[in-house]
């Protein structure tokens, strides 16, 4: 839904007679909305249940979805995006949260691998969609699967979700509203950097510094927020949290650097860029399955095999950059999508199985992490490009991702280690 239209910026900007820059912002607007919104879909689903908030979250998708290709003006688009972006906030952390408490075992690993690959395949084919139904009948048929989508969430919410079942996340809303104005800084603060719009970064800034205080009070001890400091200290919580990160971070930079570099330097068109990204994105999605159907094995060897994949696939493209040649980036990206896909689901399974991922404010955190995280990469990936630095950028994560998942890996061989050693004879165990 999201890049979908983001394809059809270049004529929606021609449409209204807007610059690039401006309809570009007005687009990620969606996310920034989610951003705000999402630690207080929590909230919601306790006060109404996931039923009830799904159902009404597909209506509002679909008419925001109608305003939009009917919008007369720059402003009555932007209204609808935010619309979008308001309702989509509830559907990642209700619906995992809810498969968590539905689901159980290997039914739940399955569930949220099927739902890594569909991840996946909407990152691989949403942008070709795009732009065939912007080439074939105009930028404003363009949210026709968006209209598609809200209709499935409000038949998915009544058949999928009982009627009665709810969950209390226990955060009083003075907790919930600090939380969503950090998370939703933030992101503004990411957007309006990317955009170059100073101003807004340095208010959005301020406001999101003002954030940071108001929750570090809050969670000192009979605060609002000092059970959800204990998320901090849940090692689970923080790796899952890493991985997803990191894995981002590369997604994002990909998505962003590798189209821009092939159309800038290799003379490609829009929709052979896209088809060569696919390398990555549809490798990632059939991994998607395979996770789901392992759900024994540990998530740090997972994180420890993924982040090296996924330093492996960047040291390949920053490789293909510096050669100034583009088919070496092709196995390339599928590295990375094999390592990326070791991440995606088992970083979402790993974290839902924690106290933050049982918490539906948590889950909605831990999501908005993944989209600021996405953010952060694409910001990376623009800059780079435009500073004929893409190999650079390529090969700078490739390096963090190489050193966290090595020092992830010694940590495992060490925690194995030590569970193996019995000194002067006595039983092994942990130490």
């Amino acid at each position: 839904m999201n890049t979908s239209v983001t394809v059809a910026v270049a004529a929606i900007a021609e449409s209204f007679g807007a610059s690039i820059a401006l309809v570009a912002a007005t687009v990620v607007l969606l996310n920034v909305a989610m951003a705000f919104t999402m630690p207080l879909a929590g909230a919601a689903s306790a006060r109404f249940g996931p039923r009830r908030l799904i159902s009404v979250t597909g209506m509002l998708v679909l008419a925001a979805s109608v305003v939009l290709s009917l919008a007369p003006s720059l402003t009555i688009l932007a209204i609808a995006r935010v619309a979008q972006g308001v309702a989509l906030a509830a559907v990642v952390p209700v619906s995992v949260q809810a498969a968590g408490h539905l689901l159980h075992g290997d039914a739940q690993a399955k569930a949220l691998g099927w739902w890594g690959a569909s991840n996946g395949i909407g990152l691989a084919f949403a942008p070709l969609i795009g732009g065939a139904i912007v080439d074939l009948a105009g930028w404003r048929w363009v949210t026709v699967p968006s209209c598609l989508l809200g209709i499935g969430l409000v038949i998915t919410a009544t058949r999928a979700f009982p009627a009665g079942f709810r969950r209390d996340h226990g955060i009083p809303l003075l907790g919930v509203g600090v939380v969503a104005l950090l998370t939703g800084t933030t992101m503004t603060t990411l957007t309006a950097l990317s955009a170059g719009a100073w101003p807004v970064a340095v208010v959005a800034g301020a406001c999101c510094a003002i954030s940071v205080v108001a929750a570090a009070r809050l969670s000192r001890p009979g605060g609002t927020l000092a059970g959800p400091r204990r998320w901090l200290h849940d090692r689970a919580a923080r790796r899952s949290s890493l991985g997803a990160t990191l894995q981002m971070v590369a997604n994002g930079l990909v998505q962003v650097a590798v189209p821009a570099w092939l159309i800038v330097e290799g003379g490609f068109g829009a929709g052979a860029a896209a088809a060569t990204v696919m390398a990555m994105t549809l490798t990632m999605a059939a991994l998607g399955p395979i996770t789901g159907r392992r759900p024994s094995v540990p998530y740090d060897r997972r994180l420890g095999r993924g982040l090296l994949g996924c330093a492996a696939g960047l040291a390949g493209l920053a490789g293909a950059t510096a050669a100034g040649s583009w088919w070496p980036a092709i196995p390339a990206l599928m590295v990375l999508g094999l390592g990326a896909g070791w991440l995606l689901s088992p970083s979402l399974t790993a974290f839902s199985r924690t106290e933050a991922g049982a918490n539906a404010v948590g889950m909605s955190t831990f999501n908005v992490l993944r989209l600021g995280s996405f953010g952060v990469g694409g910001l990376l990936g623009g800059t780079a490009v435009d500073a004929g630095r893409t190999g650079a950028a390529f090969a700078a994560v490739a390096a963090l991702c190489g050193l966290v998942g090595a020092w992830i890996g010694l940590g495992n061989r060490t925690h194995r280690t030590e569970w193996i050693a019995a000194p002067d004879g006595a039983e092994g165990g942990p130490r």
